[in-house]
Formats: C-alpha cells, sequence, structure tokens
C-alpha cells in the first residue's frame, strides 16, 4: 500500500452525500459507503488492518474480500493526490 501524505489527505473534506472535495485543488471525488469509512479512517492515521478489519465487520465480509478494495482505493487516492 502506498504511502499517502495525511497534509494531502486533510484536503479532502467529505460531505454526508459522499462527495469530497478537494480544496487545493477544486476537485471533487464520489465515495461509496465503504470508502467513506476509509478515507475517514486514513485521515486518522489508521492502519490499513484497522481499515480492513473495520470494513470487513461494518460489511460482514471476509477481511481478503476487503482488502483488494481497500489496496485499490489507497492507489487511486495517492495517483489523484500526487
Amino acid at each position: 500500500m502506498p504511502a499517502l501524505p495525511g497534509e494531502r489527505l486533510g484536503t479532502l473534506v467529505l460531505n454526508a452525500n459522499g462527495h469530497a472535495f478537494d480544496s487545493r485543488t477544486g476537485t471533487s471525488y464520489r465515495f461509496n459507503p465503504p470508502a467513506q469509512v476509509a478515507l475517514l479512517m486514513l485521515q486518522d492515521g489508521k492502519s490499513r488492518q484497522a481499515i480492513i478489519e473495520t470494513l470487513a465487520d461494518l460489511c460482514d465480509q471476509p477481511e481478503a474480500a476487503v482488502e483488494g478494495g481497500v489496496d485499490h482505493l489507497v492507489d487511486q487516492l495517492a495517483r489523484y493526490l500526487a
């Protein structure tokens, strides 16, 4: 999982409808409910494993099923926030 700079994650402001606005660039993104949870946890500095465990529990899915989605989200964020 690539490292995401905390200051760049902090530029994303998530609203209740799942839209995140990047206050640095003006770009907006749409996050589904599990990705919203993951984004908030990333912004709080939670580990990859903590995010996977939380989402697996919330979505009643095995950790192995959640793991790829978390990695994909982090990869996308690293690309978009670079």
